[in-house]
């Protein structure tokens, strides 16, 4: 096995979503395997904001370049913005993680048609604006990587979660239609698919959290790093032949009846 193929070394990367575990497990895991990493809100709250600053500070902890931004993933204009700045300060951008998330849940009767657009803004417009901003400099150079960490929801249906789920389908088949499109280019586009990990907000419910676990075949949680590391292996050179694929890391949940 020649280990040059899964280094990061000199590479440009730009993790999107690092408020949550598996945004900021990403990045970091990025980070150590070489990537100059740049991290970004996915909303510009002040909570988000406050996480960004905090992962930047642990990449440059490990003696690597990076940055941290704020934006409002769901306009175009800041996501044009925040790739300029990422080839401006680091270089040349070759690997885009997706990882945003806005959890939602409520029955469809009680869901407005302000929320439903909201849910689908973030998860899936969000998603193909920085998919095509970042497609600039990647095709200019015939080279990318694109990684879009999606809900396992995306591919199972749960009652009271009908815009989550639509919106994370939705960036399955984005992942699959930009694989096709730019397969020629030298841009590879796969997905992760993650089910329940460690650090989502409403486990913090113990009844639900042992509940849920029981129900998963591997009888726990994933854990940020577990998807991470995948990551690291879809952005490395040892990937370059695999695209248009949903990797799912769920405990073995989908394989159940």
């Amino acid at each position: 096995m020649e280990l040059e193929a899964f280094s990061l070394r000199e590479k440009v990367a730009l993790v999107v979503g690092v408020a949550n575990p598996v945004g900021r497990a990403t990045a970091l895991a990025l980070a150590e395997a070489g990537a100059q990493v740049a991290v970004a809100t996915t909303l510009p709250t002040q909570r988000e904001q406050a996480a960004a600053h905090a992962c930047a500070q642990d990449i440059r902890a490990l003696q690597r370049q990076g940055f941290a931004h704020t934006l409002d993933t769901t306009s175009a204009e800041a996501v044009e913005a925040l790739i300029q700045r990422t080839v401006t300060t680091l270089g040349p951008l070759e690997i885009l993680v997706n990882a945003q998330d806005l959890p939602f849940a409520k029955p469809l009767s009680d869901t407005s048609p302000a929320e439903w657009k909201r849910v689908l803004e973030v998860h899936l417009t969000g998603v193909y604006l920085t998919c095509r901003a970042a497609s600039t400099p990647m095709l200019t150079r015939g080279k990318g990587r694109i990684i879009n960490v999606v809900s396992l929801l995306g591919e199972r249906g749960m009652a009271h979660g009908s815009a989550y789920c639509a919106a994370q389908a939705g960036v399955l088949n984005l992942t699959r239609a930009l694989a096709l499109e730019w397969a020629r280019a030298g841009i590879t586009v796969n997905a992760i698919g993650a089910g329940w990990t460690e650090g989502m907000g409403f486990l913090e419910n113990d009844s639900l959290r042992q509940q849920l676990v029981r129900y998963l075949p591997s009888k726990r949680l994933a854990q940020p790093r577990e998807i991470g590391d995948l990551v690291v292996y879809l952005a490395a050179d040892a990937s370059a032949f695999l695209t248009g694929q949903v990797l799912w890391v769920d405990g073995g949940v989908l394989s159940r009846l």
